[in-house]
């Protein structure tokens, strides 16, 4: 209950929608009594936690009720913000935007939602959570890579590559970490490797991005090194 009005904190979540989402109290007799019980168990809670009374934390509403605490109260929304910030600085301030996208990953301490079995809103979000994860990796690794880190960063885009095959993004930027580490062919195994996997699953092509990356290397061409405004023209 306390993830579902974290979503939007300051906002009123209705209670039906919490009772939608709560599956365990849909085969209760009575489901807004049910709501009610675990709304009172959740104040006492966070009053226990943080000593501020529960009834100012969870606001009733006439409609529902509202965690009255600001986004930045709440980490998923902080790593929004930050995530946000070091993507605008990424082609004016590589070594800011690494700064600043490192501070957003730090929040991170596992899964999305590892520890609430939600309904389909929570696993929506816990879902829009991950893959805004992933993004913010690949600004991060962008960013280090502008500025001539890319020992520091290839293990971890290896990683990430071989679990995420569907992010052209990721293998883009691994292949660009290995050959400027002097690894051509590995960087060209990257390649073949995404184009049989897009080709198997999903009967497609690998994007024009990457199709240039891989011209690139063969060729040898000295734009390749010249930053990862390469990877966009």
């Amino acid at each position: 209950m306390l993830a579902v009005l974290a979503f939007t904190p300051g906002e009123v979540v209705s209670v039906d929608l919490l009772m939608e989402e709560l599956s365990t109290d849909q085969d209760s007799k009575n489901p807004k009594n049910a709501l009610q019980a675990n709304m009172r168990r959740l104040r006492i809670s966070l009053e226990s936690v943080t000593g501020v009374p529960g009834n100012l934390l969870v606001r009733t509403s006439a409609n529902g009720y509202l965690l009255d605490l600001p986004p930045d109260a709440v980490d998923a929304h902080r790593f929004d913000g930050l995530a946000t910030r070091g993507s605008a600085l990424l082609h004016t301030s590589p070594h800011e935007a690494a700064r600043i996208l490192d501070e957003a990953l730090r929040l991170w301490r596992g899964q999305a939602l590892a520890d609430v079995a939600g309904g389909l809103r929570c696993n929506a979000y816990a879902n829009r959570l991950a893959g805004r994860r992933l993004g913010a990796l690949e600004d991060l690794y962008e960013a280090r890579l502008s500025i001539g880190r890319e020992a520091a960063v290839v293990s971890a885009l290896e990683q990430l590559a071989c679990e995420h095959p569907e992010r052209e993004r990721m293998a883009e930027l691994l292949m660009l970490a290995l050959y400027r580490m002097g690894r051509q062919g590995d960087a060209l195994a990257v390649f073949q490797r995404v184009r049989a996997w897009l080709n198997t699953e999903l009967g497609l092509e690998p994007r024009k991005k990457m199709r240039r990356i891989q011209e690139a290397i063969l060729m040898q061409d000295p734009a390749i090194d010249a930053g990862l405004a390469f990877a966009g023209r």
